[in-house]
């Protein structure tokens, strides 16, 4: 019963609400219903993040080489923001609400960058610049050959060089030197007087010349300056004319070991019984008639660092009597012939001939008028493994036991032997004494002494400008003369040892 009437209610209800609608012409309606609001729209997607930009160029090739390639682009840059949301729809019609409309779709996010541009590749080298070898010098220089394809030894290769002869290349990149061509004599002819120091050099055969600081393509090797000094280097007094020459040979039986001519130096005459200006290096028997021993009236201090090396004295053997005096640090009459020089970039070490003559030998020999001979070397070169250092005084012209050319060491062959001499003394008889003057007075060749050609070397670093003293002096007093001759100058391309040897 009670669900009869709940149904009426509703009919009833119902009912009464479709009769108002119906009169609607003469009945004001009901005011329609607000429409929903629309739908915030959707958040626009983000955009995908752009790549890294484009990679750094690919560095250049070395010299001539091609330039490198240049990187690959990199990824775009980050994408655009996302669109704005769509509108909302609008409100539903009135009467019922209307349900609001949806959200517009979020904006499609922005399309990422384009990728950055790769860099350009580096530009190439300039082959003319290029020193592939590491000498220091470029095809640009005038190096002929700068890589293995060309020689086997391309550093050694290149306008700084001396021409090795006989070995196929063109050390020096100077076509007018030839390989299998020898060098030509450059000497000029002897005795001539005044004797300059230029003569002097190309007496020993250099005869190459260069300066101190040349622009890289002039830079060869060659004698950069000589200068004639006394022993102790000064240069306010020099030694005599006379006391140098350039010779053709040292009496008749005594030539160059090479060309046309040597050097001479002496604390006497640098000259032979033949030539103009010749005195005898003592006097004779006879002094009152016989005059010789050759006096040049100059005396300064031995080098001081040589002797300081030397503790102090002209080194001789230990059973010789020591020099007693001021005069025993004294060089007297003495001649310093004095080289600067550059070295060939491809030269490892030097040589020369040099052979001593003296006519204290053998009445002085043990003595304190100890007369000598020095070469004294500054060079940078060091040594390396199980090579000997450089002498300590710097001279390198001793024997392979630390003698040096002095009269007490007695290197002398060429002699006659005295009644007390060892044995094997003066092996190579007196035939080079003939005519030198230092086989004594009237033909006695009992008096006097020289060595045979001997062979002193020492090793450079090339390229190095090194500097070269040979001096020669009395020492004791100024009386009784010696003379050496300098010969046949050269390069080699390997290391040796410091010191003399035949």
């Amino acid at each position: 019963m009670a669900r009869t009437l709940l149904f009426s209610s509703s009919l009833l209800l119902l009912a009464g609400a479709l009769g108002l609608a119906s009169c609607a012409d003469d009945t004001p309606g009901g005011a329609g219903g607000t429409g929903a609001t629309g739908g915030t729209g959707g958040a626009g997607a983000t955009g995908g993040i752009g790549g890294t930009g484009g990679g750094t160029g690919g560095i250049g090739g070395t010299g001539g080489g091609t330039g490198g390639t240049g990187g690959v682009g990199g990824v775009g840059g980050t994408g655009g923001v996302g669109g704005v949301g769509g509108t909302g729809g609008e409100g539903g019609v009135g009467g019922a609400g209307g349900i609001g409309g949806a959200g517009g779709a979020g904006g499609v996010g922005g399309v990422g960058g384009a990728g950055g541009a790769g860099g350009a590749g580096g530009q190439g080298g300039d082959p003319m610049a290029e020193d592939k070898d590491g000498d220091g010098w470029t095809v640009g220089n005038g190096d002929c050959c700068d890589s293995d394809v060309k020689c086997d030894k391309p550093a050694s290769v290149n306008p700084g060089a001396f021409e090795y002869p006989g070995n196929g290349f063109d050390d020096d990149c100077d076509p007018s030197t030839k390989d299998d061509v020898a060098a030509a004599d450059c000497t000029d002819p002897p005795l001539q007087t005044p004797t300059s120091t230029l003569e002097l050099v190309k007496a020993m055969d250099l005869c190459q010349f260069t300066t101190e600081n040349p622009p890289l393509p002039q830079r060869k090797w060659g004698v950069i300056s000589s200068h004639l000094l006394l022993a102790d280097g000064t240069n306010a007094v020099v030694p005599k004319d006379v006391q140098v020459g350039v010779l053709a040979n040292y009496g008749p039986n005594v030539l160059p070991k090479r060309g046309a001519s040597m050097a001479a130096l002496s604390t006497g005459t640098a000259r032979d019984e033949g030539d103009p200006g010749f005195i005898h290096p003592q006097n004779g028997p006879n002094a009152d008639v016989q005059k010789g021993n050759y006096k040049a009236n100059t005396v300064c201090p031995i080098p001081a660092a040589y002797l300081a090396a030397n503790g102090g004295k002209v080194p001789s053997p230990a059973e010789c009597p020591a020099c007693m005096g001021e005069d025993c640090t004294k060089a007297f009459d003495s001649v310093n012939f004095k080289m600067r020089i550059r070295v060939p970039t491809n030269a490892k070490s030097f040589s020369y001939r040099l052979k001593s003559y003296t006519a204290e030998y053998p009445e002085y020999s043990c003595g304190q008028f100890n007369d000598f001979f020095l070469a004294l070397l500054k060079s940078n070169w060091t040594p390396g493994p199980g090579q000997d250092p450089p002498p300590a005084d710097r001279n390198i012209a001793k024997d392979s036991t630390g003698k040096t050319i002095t009269v007490n060491n007695a290197f002398y062959d060429v002699c006659f032997p005295s009644p007390i001499a060892p044995p094997d003394a003066c092996s190579s008889g007196t035939l080079e004494l003939i005519g030198t003057g230092m086989g004594g007075w009237n033909s006695d060749y009992k008096d006097g002494g020289g060595t045979v050609w001997l062979v002193n070397e020492a090793p450079v670093l090339p390229g190095e400008i090194m500097e070269i003293e040979f001096i020669i002096a009395d020492a004791g007093d100024s009386n009784v003369d010696s003379t050496v001759l300098l010969d046949y100058f050269r390069w080699g391309l390997e290391p040796t040892g410091f010191g003399v040897h035949k």
